[in-house]
């Protein structure tokens, strides 16, 4: 039995994968949406289901309001003498971590081991000295727009039990020349060496790096061991080493896709000399695959575990937590909610909190909702349906006398990635009186023949009253993908 790449077309970022037993657990970047950190569990690799959020919310000054693009990036998850654990970090207040003693449960709230601007992509190592004393490291790195510097990758030690510095950082690689812009380490001991997994030369483009090491601060070796080449998977970028209980090893990353933001790959890997070959060069004899940078594969051969869950009947043996736990929205709102200004009508949709929207899992959707024109309104007040990229359409009503609504279509002015003026702008607009309680407002989705973009059309139809836009184009977003839903 094949599978195909990708085993997730949805935007999870930055992805890192453990397995716990016969069970696998992932969590990915959420940037500032909550709840944030999914936890996602598979039995395969392959099928894979959403399954809890460890942050609830962002416990930080700011994220009352919207703080695009910024938020909890690139998280690791490892399991440690009982406990799930995520560390993650901000980038302008530091690394944190939460833990839980069981995946589908309560998560800690976020606490932080090191405050500071500039850090990312933090992953743990736990291990025991000489004397048997357990030691904890950090290895991560760093933001050059907020501490002028990156293509280096630190390290820090944390007290085991504590959980707080008890080191300075320490930087013990600099790809500036030949691994630049390298970030998301993930961080492994295997047969008496240290490794970290690294991305290089930047998400849509880069490539696979692999460090290793006999001491935990270096000096690093250095090999690329997995990039494009002729294959259509571009990036190929930041992702993690997993194995199973069959013993084969994978790799797992994402690719950037554009509007369906940063989907999951899945790639073969074996160990040979001590190095792990991925991709496309699992299939060379070891001599060979040494010599040779793997390719991403659309399609390979099935994890052997695969077969056996298919045999069993089961997807999972956590099937009773799944049952007395109550299932995850794919939903979220772009600031923690709550505030004062929570409902405030801001000039732009992506600077107002309560925008709740999902991130793009299909090639083509159709999403509808219901509005109540009956319930309680205040005056000015809108609701709608919003497509979001790097820029937004949108269809709304809005409440304007004690029984008089204006239906309106709107696109964006300006982009969500940093321009400094950022609004909206009315293409369509019909005032009308409420007559029937409900309004259905309905959006089709469809992806255009590159596979990164896509076309959007919205629709309305209340009475005689009724419209259709023209097709909405998007191709882009600022590091999520697409999302869509409502406000």
């Amino acid at each position: 039995m094949k599978y195909k790449n990708p085993i997730l077309l949805c935007d999870y970022s930055d992805p890192d994968v453990i397995r716990v037993g016969e069970d696998f657990y992932l969590t990915a970047s959420s940037f500032n949406f909550v709840p944030g950190l999914p936890v996602l569990h598979s039995r395969d690799l392959i099928h894979w289901k959403l399954i809890n959020y460890a942050a609830k919310n962002i416990p930080l000054p700011g994220y009352e309001s919207v703080q695009n693009a910024k938020g909890l990036w690139a998280p690791s998850i490892r399991f440690h003498e009982g406990f799930f654990y995520i560390f993650v970090a901000t980038p302008d207040e530091g690394i944190f971590f939460t833990r839980a003693s069981d995946p589908y449960g309560q998560w800690s709230e976020l606490k932080c081991v090191w405050s500071g601007r500039g850090y990312e992509d933090p992953c743990p190592l736990w291990e025991k000295d000489e004397n048997g004393r357990e030691r904890l490291f950090l290895v991560h790195a760093y933001v050059k727009s907020r501490i002028g510097f990156n293509s280096k990758l630190g390290l820090i030690e944390l007290d085991s039990s504590t959980f707080q510095a008890v080191s300075e950082d320490k930087i013990i690689f600099d790809g500036t020349k030949t691994q630049p812009t390298i970030e998301g380490p993930k961080f492994y001991k295997r047969n008496g060496f240290y490794y970290i997994f690294a991305p290089a030369g930047g998400v849509t483009n880069g490539w696979q790096t692999v460090l290793r090491s006999k001491k935990i601060d270096g000096d690093y070796e250095e090999k690329i061991v997995l990039a494009q080449g002729k294959a259509r998977t571009n990036g190929p970028h930041q992702g993690a080493w997993v194995d199973t209980s069959s013993g084969e090893d994978w790799f797992i990353h994402f690719q950037d896709a554009g509007i369906f933001g940063r989907i999951t790959h899945l790639q073969p890997m074996k160990w040979v000399g001590n190095w792990p070959v991925m991709g496309s060069a699992v299939k060379l004899n070891d001599e060979k695959a040494l010599l040779v940078v793997g390719e991403p594969v659309e399609k390979w051969k099935a994890p052997k575990i695969l077969e056996k869950t298919k045999k069993s009947g089961r997807t999972s043996d956590r099937a009773s937590a799944e049952e007395k736990n109550p299932q995850p929205s794919e939903f979220q709102f772009s600031a923690n909610p709550g505030s004062e200004n929570y409902a405030s009508i801001e000039k732009s949709l992506w600077l107002t909190p309560c925008v709740c929207t999902k991130k793009i899992d299909s090639k083509k959707f159709t999403y509808e909702k219901e509005i109540d024109l009956k319930g309680s309104w205040q005056k000015n007040e809108r609701k709608g349906i919003i497509f979001l990229g790097n820029e937004y359409a949108a269809i709304q009503i809005e409440k304007s006398g004690e029984n008089d609504f204006a239906l309106s279509y709107l696109e964006s002015s300006g982009s969500e990635a940093g321009d400094a003026e950022r609004s909206e702008k009315i293409l369509w607009k019909k005032n009308f009186t409420c007559g029937k309680e409900k309004i259905t407002l309905k959006m089709k989705f469809r992806s255009a023949k590159d596979g990164k973009s896509g076309l959007v059309r919205f629709f309305a139809k209340y009475g005689k009253l009724s419209f259709k836009s023209k097709p909405f184009s998007t191709s882009n977003a600022h590091w999520v993908g697409g999302r869509y839903g409502w406000f």
